[in-house]
Order: C-alpha cells, then sequence, then structure tokens
C-alpha cells in the first residue's frame, strides 16, 4: 500500500470517528439534560449524585475529542481519549447485558434508538479507529503538521 494510500485510509478514518463523536455530542447537547439523565440512569452504574453532573459533561467531552480529530489537534490524545471513551460505552453496554438490564435507549445519539447490538457494533467501530489514528500517529492534514512544519521553519 502506497503512503498516500494509508495517509488517506488514516484521514477517512479520522474524519469519521470525529463525525460520529460530533453528532453524537451534538444531538445530546439539542435535548434536555434531564432525558439524558434518565438514559444514564437506567445503566445502574454511576451514583446518583454524579448522574446528572455527567449527563451535562458527556456531550462536551465528545464535542471536544470530536473537534481536536477534526482539526488534527493533539491527535495521539484525542485518539486514546476516544478510545478511551469508545470502551467506556462498550463495557456500560455489556453490563446492562450481564446483569440483565433492559434499556429503551442506549443514549448515543440522543433520539436516535439504536438496538444495544447495533450501539456495541458503533462502539466496536469506534474503538478500532481510534487505535487506528493512535497507531498512525499523526497525518500531514492536521493542524499537530502544520504546528510541527511551522515550528521546523523557525527553528532552522
Amino acid at each position: 500500500m502506497s503512503p498516500r494510500t494509508k495517509e488517506f485510509i488514516g484521514l477517512g478514518a479520522r474524519l469519521l470517528l470525529a463525525g460520529l463523536l460530533l453528532a453524537s455530542g451534538v444531538q445530546k447537547t439539542l435535548e434536555p439534560a434531564g432525558e439524558f439523565a434518565a438514559i444514564v440512569e437506567a445503566y445502574r452504574i454511576i451514583p446518583p449524585d454524579f448522574i446528572v453532573p455527567f449527563a451535562y459533561a458527556l456531550p462536551f467531552a465528545e464535542l471536544l475529542l470530536g473537534l481536536m480529530l477534526l482539526s488534527g489537534c493533539l491527535l495521539p490524545l484525542a485518539a486514546a481519549g476516544s478510545a478511551a471513551l469508545s470502551l467506556t460505552f462498550f463495557t456500560a453496554l455489556a453490563s446492562t447485558l450481564v446483569r440483565d438490564i433492559s434499556l429503551e435507549s442506549c443514549g448515543c445519539f440522543g433520539s436516535l434508538h439504536l438496538t444495544r447490538p447495533q450501539a456495541m457494533s458503533v462502539d466496536a467501530a469506534m474503538i478500532f479507529l481510534a487505535v487506528l489514528i493512535f497507531l498512525r500517529r499523526g497525518s500531514r492534514y492536521s493542524l499537530d503538521a502544520w504546528s510541527s512544519t511551522a515550528t521546523d521553519t523557525q527553528v532552522h
């Protein structure tokens, strides 16, 4: 596979993962936080006192990671954070299966209701994309590459 092909595969992975995180974050911010808090509560994982703060903070974390990936800013950090977040979602969904908890909605994309297998598949794909991005360690189409080039030019 040519370096150019690898570069475009990495860029595609980055843009796809960014799009998923941004769509998820936007959907959750457009809906009342109480609705998402009720979904979070249904998982029975987070202590009651932390449910509402978590429901407010999670969409912004998704938006931040999505914007970092989209712009190519701090790519290793953004990829690692995205992988960790997606692995957490996957584990939370798996735990509801093991504990026989019925969910009306996974809460993944706000009012867009995915089945548990669909949501777990999306999470697995997001983990794969994040690991791929992390292992690529950069892209010429990113702020990281642009700032590194600017720094190199100033130093020499």
